[in-house]
């Protein structure tokens, strides 16, 4: 297949118009297998999401569900790869989520990323109090046996008892620390990150808010560019303005893209059951049973795309943080650009960043 006439992401960042050809579900320099006019569209990399707790009814917390649905339904807006994302659990629960999601053997779940349990009290958000405990090396180990190797990320509160052992230990054993739910100083995150913790879990939600005397892990995280952040760009978590200065602070470069979707994403307004609580979704925003906290996002990562379309991003920059980045931050080589030899995972998208195709490992599937 050769797609043609569009403004394609190459590996220097930014767009050229040129043709894109891939045959069995790989680029290659060449193609005879017939075309698609993308004229006056961008060919973009498929979008990854590293912090994915479900959608479309599908929850990767579940010990036994079936993930084929949500998947599918994701892949057909352009999110053709995630991390599973789970949340708080009793230890057996965390385990039996590990054994679910390794059966699965979906290519599409690049590995786990396990948030919760290991987070402060007092930065709780809409995460099961019950289920919360101090950071344990023995848990993670095990996660890892049961999962099959498959733990990329885990977010936990560094400034928690053992929680800097835990840091260490990961950073050791390949295992991405991401600082979340957290109510570090800034001396506490600098410490972490010295220990091996790259990365910030949603920017600015869930840990110790920024103040002039008082500028915390947030303060830390924006100004060390070691320092990757995750950003949740529904417009509900985080303000335009806000993300603008996030991304004005970090660079494209230092910026995951995320959903942070749980399993009523894209399902409409509505009541849903979460771990035997209740979520309230209206107009978009998921409130948790106390009808105050923001509880997870209801919008897909495409949905973060056209708004940060729509906030003046460059489709290139928008590329970088939705693809790129988070293909970087899974450790997987052959997604999140469009260089001969990597997976034809591609989305073609109108000059209103609507999608008008996209490719999985080659296949057209819409």
């Amino acid at each position: 297949m050769k797609i043609t006439g569009g403004a394609v992401f190459c590996s220097d960042k930014t767009l050229k118009t040129k043709d894109l050809c891939f045959e069995n579900g790989v680029i290659t320099e060449n193609s005879t297998c017939g075309e698609f006019n993308a004229s006056g569209c961008y060919v973009l990399p498929g979008f990854i999401d590293t912090h994915n707790h479900g959608a479309f009814g599908t929850e990767f917390s579940s010990p036994d569900q079936d993930f084929s649905v949500g998947l599918d339904k994701l892949c057909t807006l352009g999110v053709t790869a995630v991390l599973a994302t789970t949340r708080s659990l009793f230890e057996e629960e965390l385990y039996a989520a590990a054994r679910n999601i390794k059966r699965q053997n979906d290519e599409r779940v690049l590995g786990i990323h396990m948030e919760g349990p290991f987070v402060n009290p007092a930065r709780i958000g809409a995460m099961n109090r019950q289920k919360l405990r101090n950071p344990d090396i023995n848990v993670i180990k095990n996660f890892q046996k049961e999962s099959g190797g498959m733990l990329k990320i885990v977010s936990l509160a560094p400034e928690t008892e053992n929680g800097f052992e835990t840091v260490k230990y990961c950073a050791e054993n390949g295992i991405t620390v991401s600082m979340a739910h957290t109510d570090a100083t800034f001396e506490q995150a600098e410490k972490a990150h010295s220990l091996g913790a790259t990365r910030l879990t949603h920017t600015y939600n869930g840990m110790r808010p920024f103040t002039h005397r008082d500028p915390g892990v947030l303060g830390y995280a924006l100004t060390t560019p070691e320092i990757q952040c995750e950003l949740i760009c529904d417009l509900y978590h985080v303000s335009a303005a806000a993300i603008k200065v996030a991304v004005k602070c970090k660079g494209t470069d230092n910026i995951t893209m995320i959903s942070d979707s749980g399993v009523f994403a894209g399902l409409g307004d509505g009541e849903y059951v979460v771990d035997g609580r209740v979520r309230y979704v209206k107009d978009g925003l998921c409130l948790a049973d106390d009808k105050k906290t923001i509880a997870g996002s209801t919008k897909t990562l495409y949905d973060g795309v056209k708004n940060m379309f729509s906030l003046g991003f460059s489709p290139a920059e928008i590329a970088v943080m939705a693809s790129l980045n988070p293909a970087r931050a899974c450790g997987d080589t052959t997604r999140g650009s469009l260089d001969t030899g990597k997976r034809a995972d591609i989305v073609v998208l109108d000059k209103n960043f609507d999608i008008t195709a996209v490719f999985y490992g080659g296949e057209r599937i819409v």
